[in-house]
C-alpha cells in the first residue's frame, strides 16, 4: 500500500483496534491463473501475545476458499471511517481530497478441519454481532443448538495468522491547524456517521499537538 510517512500508522495496538471495530473486511487471493479474487466477510480479530489471528468463513460454493491451500501470502483489507474533504473548508487554498483509515493485513491461512471448529467460529461471530440487539426489543439469537448441521456443511471456516500489518490514517496531518479546524467545524455539522468519525479523529490529532 502506498503510504507517505506523514500518514503511516505503525502502532500495532491502534491498528488492532481499527480492525476489531470495523471487522467487515475484504479478503484478496489469486486463482490458478494469477487473477485477483476478493470477497467481503465478517471477521473475528484475535490477539494472543504478539500473534494476531483473523477468523472467518466462506460459502463452500464460493471457490475462493480453495485458494487458501495454495496462496502463501493472503491480503485482508480493513477499512475504517472515510469521507470527502472540500477545499472550501480550508483557511488557505487547497484541492479536494479524501480522508480515510485503512489497515492491510498479510498472512498465511489454514482451513478448519472439523465442523466443531467452524461451529465455534459461528458461535463467536454471532455473539459478537448480536450484541446490543436487546435495544431493538428483540432477543439475542444464539447459534449454539440453533445452527443446522446442514448449514455447517455448506461453509468453510479458516484462520489467517498475520505476518505483516500496514496501516494508513490520512486525516490532513500535512495541513495547518487553521485548515483542520475548518474541516472539523464543517464535518461537525453533518449527520453522517463517517464524517463525524473523521472529525473526531482530526480533533484528537489536534489535541495531541497541543
Amino acid at each position: 500500500m502506498y503510504t507517505p510517512s506523514t500518514f503511516k500508522e505503525e502502532d500495532s495496538e491502534k491498528l488492532l483496534k481499527i480492525m476489531q471495530k470495523d471487522a467487515f473486511a475484504t479478503i484478496v487471493t489469486t486463482d490458478e491463473h494469477g487473477t485477483p479474487v476478493a470477497t467481503p466477510l465478517p471477521f473475528l480479530v484475535k490477539k494472543n501475545g504478539d500473534e494476531i489471528k483473523l477468523q472467518a468463513h466462506f460459502a463452500k460454493a464460493n471457490p475462493q476458499w480453495k485458494h487458501l491451500k495454495s496462496n502463501s501470502n493472503i491480503l485482508v483489507i480493513f477499512n475504517g471511517p472515510h469521507c470527502y474533504i472540500s477545499p472550501s473548508w480550508y483557511k488557505k487554498s487547497g484541492v479536494p481530497t479524501w480522508d480515510y483509515v485503512t489497515v492491510h493485513a498479510y498472512g498465511s491461512a489454514k482451513l478448519f478441519e472439523s465442523n466443531q471448529e467452524t461451529a465455534e467460529l459461528i458461535e463467536e461471530l454471532t455473539d459478537k454481532y448480536e450484541q446490543g440487539k436487546e435495544k431493538t426489543g428483540s432477543q439475542r439469537w444464539k447459534a449454539k443448538n440453533n445452527y443446522p448441521d446442514k448449514m455447517l456443511n455448506a461453509i468453510v471456516g479458516f484462520e489467517i495468522v498475520v505476518q505483516e500489518l500496514q496501516g494508513k490514517v490520512k486525516i490532513g496531518q500535512n495541513k495547518s491547524r487553521e485548515d483542520l479546524e475548518g474541516v472539523v467545524t464543517a464535518l461537525g455539522k453533518s449527520s453522517y456517521e463517517q464524517e463525524l468519525a473523521i472529525a473526531g479523529l482530526i480533533k484528537n490529532h489536534l489535541k495531541s499537538k497541543d
